[in-house]
């Protein structure tokens, strides 16, 4: 068994499952005509994505201010400072974005047990 088989991909699985929902006539997404399952595996691979892109954003800017006295001394360039600026705020944008994708698939499935049609929950 590879050492990365049971690392959590949550962006793929997020990216996999987003093409599962169902869109209603007007374009938008029908939360409630979309399948509880999907739904559930959304929202928690769009939290645990949240949470992955908190705890990375925290760590880049640890390492950062870390590496403040070689930026002074030019060792890392502005441009690569730049960089992680633009890096650092797309993924705080994406990591908005999980939260406005989960919370409506979490409303949809409040009562969601996880039992089909006709089994005991």
């Amino acid at each position: 068994m590879s050492p990365h088989e049971n690392v959590s991909r949550p962006l793929r699985q997020l990216l996999l499952a987003l093409p599962k929902l169902k869109v209603a006539d007007d374009g938008r997404t029908d939360y409630d005509a979309s399948a509880p399952e999907v739904l559930v595996q959304i929202a928690e691979s769009a939290e645990l994505l949240q949470r992955v892109i908190f705890l990375g954003t925290s760590a880049v800017g640890q390492l950062m201010a870390f590496a403040s006295a070689d930026i002074d001394t030019g060792e890392v360039g502005q441009d690569a400072i730049e960089a992680l600026g633009w890096m650092l705020a797309t993924l705080g944008d994406g990591a908005a974005a999980c939260m406005v994708l989960a919370a409506p698939c979490r409303l949809a499935t409040v009562d969601f047990t996880g039992a089909r049609d006709g089994e005991a929950a």
